[in-house]
C-alpha cells in the first residue's frame, strides 16, 4: 500500500502519482462501477458543462444520514476533492431550514460514459433529463440493487412490502428497470401507479427473502431499515 505523505507537498511522491492515475483511467474497478450505477438510478446526479466538458457525481442526503454520506465518500476517495459538506436549505416559503448533506466528485472523463448512458437530450423541456438506460438487463446486479435501494427504497411496514420510489423515471422506463431485477436476480415485482402519470416498483412479502440476501451484504449499516431491518451502530 502507498503510504501518504504527512510533510511538505511533493507531486512527484508515489502517493500524488497513484491519485493521478486511477483519476486518469477511463474505467471504474468493478464493484465501484455498480456501486456508481445504482446512485445514478437513485438519487444521484451527473452534471456535464457543455459537450466538451468532462463529467461529475452530485450527491445530497438528508442531515441525519453523515454516516452514510462518510461511506460514500470513503469508496470514491479518489476520485474525490473534499468531504461532505453540510448545506441548510431554506423551504420556498422560507419559514424552514432543512439540513442536507452534499458531496461531490472531480469532473473527470471517466464518468463521462456514464453520462452518455444515463442522459439524453429533451427537446420539450429543453434540457438533460435522466433516463433509464436501454441496457439495463446488462447492468442490474446484487450491488445495484442496494445502491438504489439505499437511495429510494422504502419499507412499507403496513404490507410488508418494499417500495422503490422511480417518480422521476417515464412509465417504459420503470417497467424496464423492473424487468431487469426480474430478470437478473428473479425477485418477483410489480409497477403501481402513483400519481401525476408517475410510476413505481413494489417487492411483495414473498420475495423479501431472497432480495435481503442478495443485498444486505452490500448495505450500509445505518440504511438497513429501508428494507425493513433494524439498523445497526458502527
Amino acid at each position: 500500500m502507498t503510504s501518504r505523505p504527512n510533510s511538505i507537498i511533493n507531486k512527484n511522491h508515489p502517493y500524488f502519482q497513484k491519485i493521478k492515475q486511477i483519476r486518469s483511467s477511463l474505467t471504474l474497478p468493478l464493484f465501484l462501477n455498480e456501486v456508481l450505477i445504482g446512485l445514478i438510478l437513485g438519487d444521484g446526479h451527473l452534471y456535464r458543462s457543455s459537450p466538451s466538458s468532462n463529467t461529475r457525481l452530485e450527491l445530497s442526503f438528508k442531515g441525519d444520514y453523515l454516516n452514510y454520506a462518510n461511506y460514500i465518500y470513503g469508496l470514491f476517495i479518489y476520485y474525490i476533492g473534499t468531504g461532505p459538506r453540510k448545506v441548510d436549505t431554506t423551504s420556498s416559503t422560507g419559514n424552514k431550514i432543512y439540513p442536507s448533506i452534499r458531496l461531490k466528485t472531480l469532473s473527470l472523463p471517466l464518468f463521462n460514459q456514464y453520462y452518455n448512458l444515463f442522459y439524453y437530450w429533451n427537446s420539450d423541456l429543453n434540457k438533460w433529463v435522466k433516463k433509464v438506460p436501454s441496457n439495463m438487463s446488462e447492468l442490474m446486479t446484487p450491488v445495484v440493487l442496494a445502491f438504489l435501494l439505499m437511495s429510494d427504497g422504502n419499507f412499507d411496514k403496513g404490507r410488508n412490502r418494499i417500495r422503490i420510489y422511480t417518480n422521476n423515471f417515464t412509465k417504459s422506463e420503470t417497467y424496464l428497470l423492473a424487468k431487469s431485477i426480474e430478470n437478473n436476480l428473479k425477485i418477483v415485482t410489480s409497477v403501481l401507479y402513483d400519481r401525476n402519470d408517475q410510476y413505481i416498483i413494489t417487492i411483495g412479502a414473498k420475495q423479501l427473502v431472497l432480495l435481503r440476501e442478495l443485498v444486505t451484504p452490500h448495505f450500509h449499516p445505518s440504511m438497513l431499515y429501508r428494507i425493513g431491518l433494524p439498523n445497526s451502530t458502527i
